[in-house]
């Protein structure tokens, strides 16, 4: 197995989620292919998608500085450890 791999699980919840916004870009790219406009349906579920799809296959965006909403999305286990602010231990 290549060091790279990692197996995710999807809960059947998340499949039946995950179906449905394949569908949904289905319908937008049928739109847009045949020149019909586009929903605001389409672009709050693409947000939807993107915040999904990062929970489920474990992508973050940096924080502080170099983060922030305009970041790109990473692997979470490239992103540096979150330090505590807790002096107690």
């Amino acid at each position: 197995m290549d060091k790279n791999m990692k197996t995710i699980s999807i809960d059947p919840k998340d499949r039946i989620e995950l179906l449905r916004y394949v569908n949904m870009l289905r319908e937008l790219n049928c739109n847009t292919s045949e020149k019909i406009p586009i929903y605001y349906e389409h672009v709050c579920e693409l947000e939807s998608l993107m915040y999904r799809l990062s929970n489920i296959l474990e992508f973050q965006q940096p924080k502080g500085l170099e983060g922030g909403w305009y970041a790109d999305y990473q692997l979470k286990e490239d992103l540096p450890e979150e330090k505590s602010n807790d002096k107690t231990h």
